[in-house]
């Protein structure tokens, strides 16, 4: 009895101090999960999808694919980046345009997020109006 715990009061420490992610500002999520993604920590994005956007994707393998090839392709994100949040009820959509190595065009990666944070949209494409 005294080792279950024992093990409880350690997992509630631990629990305790794991990162808050979700008590963040959106922005502070949208840039979070940029990071993730720029560094293939496709596993953590994946923690954090909704069962609708796990679907679209698949496999945390086909996240990765996509992801990895596209991240690739574009090369390091460069120059002034302009982000900002919009409400889209239910959901909050963090939006960053950015210029990068590889591509002609600016780029604009968005995140629509749940209040609690989970994931449950993920856009990149051409930013409108880019061309240069």
């Amino acid at each position: 009895m005294r080792n279950w715990m024992w093990v409880v009061a350690l997992g509630a420490a631990v629990m305790g101090c794991r990162p808050r992610e979700e008590s963040s500002s959106p922005i502070q999520q949208g840039r979070l999960y940029t990071d993730w993604l720029y560094g293939s920590q496709y596993e953590k994005l994946w923690d954090r999808f909704s069962p609708e956007l796990r679907q679209t994707f698949g496999s945390v393998t086909d996240l990765a694919s996509f992801a990895g090839w596209a991240i690739t392709r574009l090369g390091r994100e460069r120059g002034i980046v302009d982000e900002r949040v919009d409400r889209a009820d239910p959901y909050r959509v963090y939006s960053r345009t950015a210029s990068f190595d590889g591509s002609r065009q600016q780029m604009l990666l968005e995140w629509s997020m749940a209040d609690d944070g989970e994931v449950t949209g993920l856009v990149l494409r051409p930013a409108p109006d880019s061309a240069r």
